[in-house]
């Protein structure tokens, strides 16, 4: 997993940051929140360049060079390129925490942290799923994820069908691979200008609660705000395995599995540019687990990632996203 000279700043990284600068609310939360993403885990994050959206060039093609003889002169070019912008979207969650608790587990804060648990993972759960189905035309708070870029391999730019990969399936019960090459000039997160990494935690104090017959009782109140946005400067970096059929996943058709990911491995420009990840879903995941076990395969292994033993493909960590959904309409 190639990173190239480039220290690319996941948000553990910036959790580790804020804790030696005596930031640790906001290191606690980074780091239990990312605790059930594993996009979190890889994805570089950079502060946007223009308050809440990241401005940048998307480039579309090289520029044009030629050999050059003696008293020859040679046509000036330049890169095809145009400037884009990408947007934040915000999350916003109250927990509520009763007090009695609170005083069981000696006021300590870091409990309270921990117990909004449910609350962090619904946040994640929720920023998971715009990362891959976010539409801003569609819902303007959130952000623009993977698959409003790769969406049809027929009615698109060509540098964008280029990097979807046909499975075969067909109807509505389908599922999507995905092969990112993350770096700051192709793939990447961002949050707002002037945010603690795109994180806020507020203690809102002791405040009124009800119980199912609506009966009052007090607690303290949290709430929690996300920002963050997706940045795909670079098409070339990301790879879609669409039409994958879940009810197809058998022996018999891993080697045509395998063959895909070859071609979508080598569908990424250049994999030695970047940090590479695939993400899949648990069925797809369970899958290629399955392969890698079996004495004949020769291109998946069982290798060491973040502490724990999981399947790399070509020395690609296959990570789980479960936000992938096993419901989507074929790609054509």
């Amino acid at each position: 997993m190639a990173t190239v000279g480039v220290n690319y700043v996941t948000m553990h990284d910036w959790a580790a940051r804020f804790g030696a600068q005596g930031q640790l609310i906001d290191q606690k939360v980074i780091e239990l929140q990312s605790k059930t993403n594993r996009i979190l885990d890889v994805l570089p994050f950079k502060q946007c360049n223009q308050k809440q959206q990241e401005v940048a060039l998307m480039r579309a093609e090289l520029p044009d060079v030629a050999w050059r003889m003696i008293n020859r002169g040679v046509k000036p070019s330049k890169s095809k390129s145009k400037q884009v912008s990408f947007t934040c979207g915000g999350l916003e969650a109250l927990a509520k925490v009763d007090e009695k608790l609170l005083q069981i587990n000696g006021n300590d804060n870091n409990w309270r942290l921990s117990e909004n648990v449910a609350t962090q993972e619904a946040m994640n759960q929720k920023m998971a799923t715009t990362f891959f189905y976010g539409d801003e035309k569609v819902n303007p708070a959130g952000y623009t994820g993977l698959a409003a870029y790769y969406y049809s391999k027929t009615s698109q730019d060509k540098l964008w069908a280029d990097q979807i990969i046909d499975a075969g399936g067909t109807g509505n019960a389908l599922t999507s691979l995905w092969i990112l090459g993350m770096g700051y000039d192709t793939v990447y997160g961002i949050f707002p200008e002037g945010t603690s990494a795109g994180f806020k935690y507020k203690d809102n104090g002791r405040v009124k609660m009800y119980d199912a017959n609506n009966a009052e009782f007090y607690g303290y109140e949290s709430q929690y705000n996300w920002d963050m946005g997706l940045a795909v400067r670079d098409p070339r970096y990301v790879v879609r395995v669409a039409n994958i059929d879940t009810t197809a996943l058998s022996s018999a058709n891993a080697d045509a599995f395998v063959e895909n990911l070859i071609r979508a491995y080598n569908q990424i420009e250049n994999p030695d540019k970047a940090r590479l990840a695939i993400f899949a879903n648990r069925q797809v995941q369970t899958y290629l687990d399955i392969i890698a076990s079996k004495k004949s395969n020769v291109r998946l292994t069982i290798d060491e990632f973040g502490g724990k033993k999981i399947t790399h493909f070509w020395g690609v960590p296959v990570l789980r996203c479960d936000s992938i959904l096993n419901t989507e309409s074929q790609i054509v």
